[in-house]
Protein backbone atom coordinates (compact mmCIF):
# COMPACT_ATOMS: atom_id res chain seq x y z
CA UNK A 1 0.00 0.00 0.00
CA UNK A 2 3.27 2.38 0.73
CA UNK A 3 4.71 1.61 -2.72
CA UNK A 4 1.17 1.75 -4.26
CA UNK A 5 0.06 5.34 -3.06
CA UNK A 6 3.47 6.90 -3.01
CA UNK A 7 3.72 6.36 -6.75
CA UNK A 8 0.19 7.18 -6.99
CA UNK A 9 0.91 10.32 -5.77
CA UNK A 10 3.31 10.74 -8.63
CA UNK A 11 1.29 10.05 -11.50
CA UNK A 12 -1.54 12.32 -10.03
CA UNK A 13 0.70 14.78 -9.33
CA UNK A 14 -0.75 15.23 -6.25
CA UNK A 15 1.48 18.27 -5.17
CA UNK A 16 0.21 20.57 -7.93
CA UNK A 17 -2.72 18.74 -9.10
CA UNK A 18 -5.93 19.23 -6.25
CA UNK A 19 -8.39 16.99 -8.49
CA UNK A 20 -5.06 14.26 -8.39
CA UNK A 21 -5.13 14.74 -4.48
CA UNK A 22 -8.70 14.29 -4.59
CA UNK A 23 -8.69 11.46 -6.32
CA UNK A 24 -6.05 9.54 -4.36
CA UNK A 25 -7.23 10.78 -1.35
CA UNK A 26 -10.96 8.94 -2.46
CA UNK A 27 -9.37 5.41 -3.69
CA UNK A 28 -8.38 5.22 0.30
CA UNK A 29 -10.95 6.24 1.54
CA UNK A 30 -13.03 3.55 -0.41
CA UNK A 31 -10.85 0.97 0.24
CA UNK A 32 -10.57 2.12 3.72
CA UNK A 33 -14.93 1.41 3.81
CA UNK A 34 -14.63 -1.56 1.83
CA UNK A 35 -11.60 -3.47 4.00
CA UNK A 36 -13.42 -2.35 7.02
CA UNK A 37 -16.66 -3.52 6.16
CA UNK A 38 -15.69 -6.94 5.67
CA UNK A 39 -12.91 -7.62 8.30
CA UNK A 40 -14.15 -5.16 10.66
CA UNK A 41 -16.02 -6.40 13.94
CA UNK A 42 -16.27 -5.79 17.92
CA UNK A 43 -14.85 -2.18 17.21
CA UNK A 44 -12.04 -3.75 15.41
CA UNK A 45 -9.80 -1.60 12.87
CA UNK A 46 -8.34 -3.65 10.14
CA UNK A 47 -7.54 -0.59 8.03
CA UNK A 48 -5.20 0.89 10.72
CA UNK A 49 -3.96 -2.35 11.33
CA UNK A 50 -3.49 -4.59 8.33
CA UNK A 51 -3.58 -1.90 5.20
CA UNK A 52 -2.92 2.19 5.90
CA UNK A 53 0.22 2.98 4.24
CA UNK A 54 0.37 5.96 6.99
CA UNK A 55 -0.02 3.00 10.02
CA UNK A 56 2.98 1.52 8.12
CA UNK A 57 5.25 4.64 8.63
CA UNK A 58 3.58 5.95 12.21
CA UNK A 59 4.00 2.05 13.20
CA UNK A 60 7.75 2.40 12.54
CA UNK A 61 7.96 5.90 13.83
CA UNK A 62 6.40 4.22 17.37
CA UNK A 63 9.75 2.55 17.39
CA UNK A 64 11.34 5.29 18.64
CA UNK A 65 8.88 7.11 20.65
CA UNK A 66 9.43 7.81 23.96
CA UNK A 67 5.63 6.93 24.92
CA UNK A 68 4.64 3.50 25.32
CA UNK A 69 1.43 1.86 26.64
CA UNK A 70 1.95 -1.37 28.35
CA UNK A 71 0.94 -3.43 31.59
CA UNK A 72 0.75 -1.66 34.93
CA UNK A 73 2.14 -4.84 36.55
CA UNK A 74 5.10 -5.47 33.86
CA UNK A 75 4.57 -8.31 31.29
CA UNK A 76 4.45 -11.59 31.79
CA UNK A 77 5.78 -14.26 29.31
CA UNK A 78 3.40 -15.27 26.77
CA UNK A 79 2.30 -18.63 27.58
CA UNK A 80 1.61 -21.15 24.15
CA UNK A 81 -2.09 -21.29 24.17
CA UNK A 82 -2.23 -17.76 24.21
CA UNK A 83 -1.96 -15.29 21.12
CA UNK A 84 0.10 -11.55 20.85
CA UNK A 85 -3.22 -10.62 18.81
CA UNK A 86 -6.37 -11.61 19.10
CA UNK A 87 -9.28 -10.06 17.59
CA UNK A 88 -12.57 -8.89 19.23
CA UNK A 89 -10.64 -7.31 22.23
CA UNK A 90 -10.54 -3.96 23.79
CA UNK A 91 -7.69 -2.73 21.62
CA UNK A 92 -8.83 -1.94 18.26
CA UNK A 93 -6.03 -3.06 16.24
CA UNK A 94 -6.12 -6.30 18.10
CA UNK A 95 -3.42 -6.49 20.98
CA UNK A 96 -3.95 -8.88 23.36
CA UNK A 97 -2.76 -6.43 25.81
CA UNK A 98 -1.31 -8.29 29.09
CA UNK A 99 1.28 -9.42 26.49
CA UNK A 100 1.58 -6.08 24.59
CA UNK A 101 5.70 -5.65 24.37
CA UNK A 102 5.76 -3.61 21.15
CA UNK A 103 4.42 -0.30 19.63
CA UNK A 104 4.38 -1.10 16.31
CA UNK A 105 0.53 -1.32 15.89
CA UNK A 106 -0.22 0.90 18.71
CA UNK A 107 -2.62 3.45 17.31
CA UNK A 108 -2.27 5.43 21.21
CA UNK A 109 -5.95 6.20 21.57
CA UNK A 110 -5.62 5.43 25.36
CA UNK A 111 -8.74 2.88 24.56
CA UNK A 112 -6.89 0.87 26.68
CA UNK A 113 -5.81 2.83 29.72
CA UNK A 114 -8.87 5.46 29.89
CA UNK A 115 -11.46 3.44 28.64
CA UNK A 116 -14.76 2.69 30.44
CA UNK A 117 -13.44 -1.09 30.31
CA UNK A 118 -10.11 -1.35 31.99
CA UNK A 119 -7.21 -3.33 31.03
CA UNK A 120 -4.41 -2.96 33.61
CA UNK A 121 -2.61 -0.52 31.11
CA UNK A 122 -0.97 2.74 31.73
CA UNK A 123 1.13 5.35 29.81
CA UNK A 124 4.80 5.34 30.34
CA UNK A 125 7.69 7.19 29.32
CA UNK A 126 10.95 5.92 27.90
CA UNK A 127 13.81 7.10 26.30
CA UNK A 128 14.14 8.07 22.42
CA UNK A 129 14.58 4.76 20.26
CA UNK A 130 14.73 2.42 23.21
CA UNK A 131 12.29 0.02 21.57
CA UNK A 132 15.02 -0.50 18.84
CA UNK A 133 17.47 -0.91 20.30
CA UNK A 134 16.21 -3.98 22.47
CA UNK A 135 14.18 -4.90 19.39
CA UNK A 136 14.72 -8.18 19.13
CA UNK A 137 12.56 -8.38 22.49
CA UNK A 138 10.09 -6.26 20.90
CA UNK A 139 8.28 -8.63 18.14
CA UNK A 140 10.42 -7.75 15.19
CA UNK A 141 9.16 -8.27 11.72
CA UNK A 142 10.61 -8.80 7.80
CA UNK A 143 7.61 -6.56 6.79
CA UNK A 144 9.11 -3.88 9.12
CA UNK A 145 12.95 -4.89 7.96
CA UNK A 146 11.63 -4.62 4.22
CA UNK A 147 10.42 -0.91 4.66
CA UNK A 148 13.52 0.27 6.62
CA UNK A 149 15.39 -0.50 3.68
CA UNK A 150 13.30 0.08 0.91
CA UNK A 151 11.23 3.41 1.69
CA UNK A 152 13.94 5.66 1.27
CA UNK A 153 14.86 4.99 -2.35
CA UNK A 154 10.99 5.39 -3.13
CA UNK A 155 10.47 8.35 -1.47
CA UNK A 156 13.68 9.98 -3.37
CA UNK A 157 12.66 8.30 -6.61
CA UNK A 158 9.63 10.64 -6.50
CA UNK A 159 11.65 13.66 -5.88
CA UNK A 160 14.81 12.36 -8.20
CA UNK A 161 12.76 11.36 -11.99
CA UNK A 162 11.74 15.30 -11.75
CA UNK A 163 15.29 16.71 -11.34
CA UNK A 164 17.68 14.56 -12.99
CA UNK A 165 18.89 14.41 -16.46
CA UNK A 166 18.62 10.93 -15.63
CA UNK A 167 15.15 9.85 -16.02
CA UNK A 168 14.51 12.20 -19.35
CA UNK A 169 17.42 9.86 -21.06
CA UNK A 170 15.54 6.72 -19.31
CA UNK A 171 12.16 8.26 -21.22
CA UNK A 172 13.72 9.37 -24.71
CA UNK A 173 15.44 6.00 -25.15
CA UNK A 174 12.90 3.77 -24.19
CA UNK A 175 10.03 5.63 -26.17
CA UNK A 176 12.52 5.78 -29.79
CA UNK A 177 12.72 2.20 -28.85
CA UNK A 178 8.69 2.28 -29.20
CA UNK A 179 8.66 4.31 -31.67
CA UNK A 180 11.42 2.60 -33.95
CA UNK A 181 9.30 -0.54 -33.50
CA UNK A 182 5.88 1.14 -34.13
CA UNK A 183 4.39 0.60 -30.91
CA UNK A 184 2.74 3.44 -30.50
CA UNK A 185 -0.65 2.42 -27.81
CA UNK A 186 2.02 3.49 -25.31
CA UNK A 187 1.98 6.98 -26.08
CA UNK A 188 -1.75 7.32 -26.06
CA UNK A 189 -2.76 9.06 -23.18
CA UNK A 190 -3.05 7.32 -19.51
CA UNK A 191 -6.51 7.06 -18.05
CA UNK A 192 -7.17 10.22 -15.58
CA UNK A 193 -7.67 8.05 -12.57
CA UNK A 194 -3.56 6.90 -12.60
CA UNK A 195 -2.44 9.82 -14.25
CA UNK A 196 -2.64 14.00 -14.08
CA UNK A 197 -4.15 15.32 -16.88
CA UNK A 198 -4.09 18.85 -16.41
CA UNK A 199 -4.09 21.39 -19.48
CA UNK A 200 -0.58 21.74 -19.15
CA UNK A 201 0.31 18.06 -18.89
CA UNK A 202 -1.27 15.20 -20.21
CA UNK A 203 0.76 11.83 -18.72
CA UNK A 204 0.29 8.96 -21.02
CA UNK A 205 1.18 5.19 -20.53
CA UNK A 206 4.85 5.45 -20.88
CA UNK A 207 5.10 8.94 -18.76
CA UNK A 208 2.72 5.99 -16.10
CA UNK A 209 4.45 3.30 -16.58
CA UNK A 210 8.31 4.73 -16.72
CA UNK A 211 7.82 7.12 -13.18
CA UNK A 212 6.44 3.77 -11.55
CA UNK A 213 9.47 1.47 -12.72
CA UNK A 214 11.90 4.73 -12.06
CA UNK A 215 10.77 4.76 -8.43
CA UNK A 216 10.63 1.03 -8.18
CA UNK A 217 14.18 1.14 -9.36
CA UNK A 218 15.35 3.15 -6.99
CA UNK A 219 14.12 1.90 -4.31
CA UNK A 220 15.23 -1.55 -5.58
CA UNK A 221 18.72 -0.44 -5.71
CA UNK A 222 19.12 1.56 -3.14
CA UNK A 223 17.48 -1.25 -0.24
CA UNK A 224 19.97 -4.18 -2.07
CA UNK A 225 22.75 -1.64 -1.45
CA UNK A 226 21.87 -1.27 2.18
CA UNK A 227 21.04 -5.12 2.70
CA UNK A 228 24.32 -6.23 1.29
CA UNK A 229 26.01 -3.61 3.22
CA UNK A 230 24.69 -3.73 6.42
CA UNK A 231 24.71 -8.10 5.85
CA UNK A 232 28.65 -7.03 5.72
CA UNK A 233 28.45 -5.08 8.89
CA UNK A 234 26.59 -8.01 10.28
CA UNK A 235 28.86 -10.65 9.64
CA UNK A 236 31.86 -8.21 10.79
CA UNK A 237 30.51 -7.78 14.30
CA UNK A 238 28.51 -10.94 15.33
CA UNK A 239 29.37 -13.21 17.73
CA UNK A 240 29.14 -17.14 18.81
CA UNK A 241 26.01 -15.84 21.14
CA UNK A 242 24.41 -14.12 18.29
CA UNK A 243 23.14 -15.58 14.55
CA UNK A 244 23.50 -13.49 11.78
CA UNK A 245 19.85 -12.73 11.30
CA UNK A 246 18.92 -11.71 14.20
CA UNK A 247 21.90 -9.17 13.91
CA UNK A 248 21.53 -8.14 10.33
CA UNK A 249 17.78 -7.65 12.06
CA UNK A 250 18.60 -5.41 14.71
CA UNK A 251 21.13 -3.11 12.99
CA UNK A 252 18.57 -2.85 10.05
CA UNK A 253 16.31 -1.62 12.64
CA UNK A 254 18.88 1.01 13.64
CA UNK A 255 18.12 2.52 10.12
CA UNK A 256 14.70 3.54 11.55
CA UNK A 257 15.68 7.36 11.83
CA UNK A 258 17.06 7.80 8.65
CA UNK A 259 14.26 5.84 6.56
CA UNK A 260 11.83 8.31 8.46
CA UNK A 261 12.82 11.35 7.73
CA UNK A 262 13.51 10.25 4.16
CA UNK A 263 9.64 10.27 3.74
CA UNK A 264 9.01 13.44 5.75
CA UNK A 265 11.36 14.94 3.12
CA UNK A 266 9.64 13.30 0.36
CA UNK A 267 6.02 14.74 1.90
CA UNK A 268 7.25 18.18 2.88
CA UNK A 269 8.34 19.13 -0.24
CA UNK A 270 5.12 21.01 -1.39
CA UNK A 271 5.64 22.82 1.83
CA UNK A 272 8.46 24.53 0.95
CA UNK A 273 7.89 25.88 -2.36
CA UNK A 274 4.78 27.37 -1.36
CA UNK A 275 7.09 28.79 1.47
CA UNK A 276 9.44 30.05 -0.82
CA UNK A 277 6.73 31.55 -3.57
CA UNK A 278 4.21 32.94 -0.72
CA UNK A 279 6.16 33.84 2.00
CA UNK A 280 9.65 34.44 0.60
CA UNK A 281 11.66 31.78 2.11
CA UNK A 282 14.92 31.36 0.34
CA UNK A 283 15.87 28.23 -1.38
CA UNK A 284 18.95 28.06 0.57
CA UNK A 285 17.17 28.19 4.06
CA UNK A 286 15.05 25.68 2.63
CA UNK A 287 17.57 23.38 1.62
CA UNK A 288 19.24 23.86 4.86
CA UNK A 289 16.31 22.87 6.68
CA UNK A 290 15.70 19.50 4.79
CA UNK A 291 20.22 18.86 5.40
CA UNK A 292 19.82 19.54 9.27
CA UNK A 293 16.82 17.53 9.72
CA UNK A 294 18.08 14.48 7.38
CA UNK A 295 21.14 15.23 9.06
CA UNK A 296 20.38 14.51 12.54
CA UNK A 297 18.35 11.30 11.40
CA UNK A 298 21.72 10.28 10.26
CA UNK A 299 24.01 10.94 13.23
CA UNK A 300 20.74 9.45 15.03
CA UNK A 301 20.99 6.42 13.12
CA UNK A 302 24.76 5.83 14.08
CA UNK A 303 24.23 6.38 17.32
CA UNK A 304 22.18 4.08 17.59
CA UNK A 305 24.00 1.60 15.52
CA UNK A 306 27.21 2.33 17.85
CA UNK A 307 25.49 1.53 20.61
CA UNK A 308 24.06 -2.01 19.54
CA UNK A 309 27.41 -2.42 17.67
CA UNK A 310 29.15 -2.00 21.46
CA UNK A 311 26.07 -4.03 22.89
CA UNK A 312 26.60 -7.47 20.20
CA UNK A 313 30.50 -7.08 21.19
CA UNK A 314 31.98 -5.15 23.44
CA UNK A 315 35.61 -5.74 22.56
CA UNK A 316 35.82 -3.02 20.36
CA UNK A 317 38.43 -4.52 18.31
CA UNK A 318 38.95 -3.77 14.20
CA UNK A 319 36.30 -6.43 13.45
CA UNK A 320 33.65 -4.09 15.11
CA UNK A 321 35.02 -1.10 14.28
CA UNK A 322 35.33 -2.36 10.71
CA UNK A 323 31.39 -3.08 11.05
CA UNK A 324 30.68 0.64 12.30
CA UNK A 325 32.34 2.00 8.91
CA UNK A 326 30.27 -0.29 7.07
CA UNK A 327 27.26 1.31 8.21
CA UNK A 328 28.91 4.53 8.19
CA UNK A 329 29.12 4.28 4.21
CA UNK A 330 25.82 3.23 4.21
CA UNK A 331 24.27 6.54 5.75
CA UNK A 332 26.78 8.12 3.07
CA UNK A 333 25.05 6.39 0.24
CA UNK A 334 21.79 7.60 1.68
CA UNK A 335 23.05 11.25 2.30
CA UNK A 336 24.11 10.85 -1.65
CA UNK A 337 21.23 10.09 -3.27
CA UNK A 338 19.15 12.89 -1.70
CA UNK A 339 21.87 15.46 -2.14
CA UNK A 340 20.40 16.47 -5.92
CA UNK A 341 16.69 16.69 -4.28
CA UNK A 342 18.11 18.67 -1.01
CA UNK A 343 20.73 21.12 -2.70
CA UNK A 344 18.83 21.97 -6.00
CA UNK A 345 20.33 21.26 -9.58
CA UNK A 346 21.34 23.21 -12.68
CA UNK A 347 19.69 20.86 -15.04
CA UNK A 348 15.60 21.22 -15.07
CA UNK A 349 14.26 18.48 -17.11
CA UNK A 350 11.23 19.06 -19.64
CA UNK A 351 8.71 17.10 -17.43
CA UNK A 352 9.78 19.88 -14.12
CA UNK A 353 9.95 23.00 -16.51
CA UNK A 354 6.30 22.06 -17.33
CA UNK A 355 5.02 21.63 -13.76
CA UNK A 356 6.31 25.11 -12.97
CA UNK A 357 4.53 26.00 -16.12
CA UNK A 358 8.01 27.75 -17.33
CA UNK A 359 6.92 25.74 -21.13
CA UNK A 360 3.83 24.43 -22.25
CA UNK A 361 4.39 20.68 -23.62
CA UNK A 362 4.33 20.04 -27.52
Amino acid sequence: MFAVVTILGQTLDVRDDPAGLAKLFLYIFILAIIIGFIYGKNNSRPWCRYYCPIGKILGVVSRLGIIDFRANKGVPPLPKDQRYYVEGRLCPTDYNLPYKTSTNNCIACGACAYGKKKAGMGIYRRKPGEEVQDILNRRPNWSEVIFVLFSPGLSAGGFLWLILHQYQQYRDTIGGWFLNENIMWIFHRAPSWISSQRWDQHYNWLDVSLIAIYMLSYSLVIGLISAILISLAALLVRTNTMSFQKTFILLTYQYTPVAILSIIIGLCGKFFEVMNHDFGMSLTIAAGIKFFMLGVSMLWTLMLAWKVIKKINNKHGLMTLMGFGIILINVGVILYMWWPAIFGHVYMSEVEQIRKHIIVPR
